[in-house]
């Protein structure tokens, strides 16, 4: 019994100081972690949407579908002129975690690509302003051009282009149905 007992002892020592470590580690980066998640936001936030001088989070609004954040894009007056939507539509390799700037009319203003999981040289040419740069502008119901769209599809991703395109369908959606668009 000895000869478990020591072990075990030790063992149970060695863990508990790599436990204490770990929360003391945690503790002490979770600020940075959130301030830099914070910074990074916010800077997608102004690429998708470059007129706006504030972005204040909807609250308490009924998310549907792949949208999981809203946030109202605001002018130098503090007036709301559009919005930008964070959509997570399933793509090839998983979701394609997608931010989207809309005016209150429903017009594109610009989106990125947050994060993704698709065939590096393939579908993660999402994230490239070849691709991306195609929805600014753009209002209505998009499709991808191999479905009688407007939207190029990225070669041999049809699939992540679809996904995007829904994504950015999906924002929309909710801006017509909530921001005011008509």
């Amino acid at each position: 019994m000895k000869e478990i007992t020591k072990p075990a002892i030790i063992l149970l020592i060695i863990t508990a100081i790599a436990a204490a470590l770990l929360g003391v580690i945690q503790s002490i980066t979770a600020g940075p972690i959130a301030t830099k998640a914070a910074e990074t936001e916010a800077a997608a936030m102004l690429q998708v949407y470059p007129d706006a001088t504030e972005f204040a989070a909807v609250e308490g609004a009924e998310f549907t579908g792949t949208i999981t954040a809203v946030s109202e894009a605001k002018d130098a007056s503090g007036n709301t002129i559009g919005y930008v939507i964070t959509v997570n539509p399933s793509g090839f390799g998983g979701a394609v975690s997608t931010m989207v700037g809309a005016t209150a009319d429903g017009t594109v203003t610009g989106i990125t690509i947050l994060s993704l999981s698709e065939t590096p040289g393939l579908g993660a040419k999402a994230t490239e302003p070849a691709f991306t740069d195609q929805f600014k502008g753009l209002s209505g119901t998009l499709a991808v051009d191999k479905d009688g769209g407007q939207i190029k599809a990225i070669t041999s991703s049809t699939i992540t282009s679809r996904a995007v395109t829904d994504g950015v369908n999906e924002a929309l959606t909710w801006v017509a149905e909530n921001g005011g668009a008509n």
